[in-house]
């Protein structure tokens, strides 16, 4: 083997590697995890949301609302 053939598989190996010591890494993986909590927030309310306890809201009670204003007191 030539050393140009030994510099260019150091120089190969070396590229390969990706620089996640650096701080433009540190600051993709950091928002990445973010993006990932915030998606797992949403998705666990989502869940509560469809397999939680029933509540009774106010679209329960529709049918029992009166269109009009209540009377003025005289």
């Amino acid at each position: 083997m030539s050393v140009a053939e030994i510099a260019d598989n150091k120089w190969e190996r070396e590229s390969a590697k990706p620089p996640i010591m650096e701080v433009g890494s540190l600051a993709q993986l950091i928002l990445i995890s973010i993006f990932a909590l915030l998606f797992l927030w949403i998705f666990t309310w989502c869940l509560m949301g469809i397999f939680g306890a029933d509540q009774e809201s106010m679209s329960d009670r529709y049918g029992e609302m009166e269109a009009g204003a209540a009377p003025a007191e005289e």
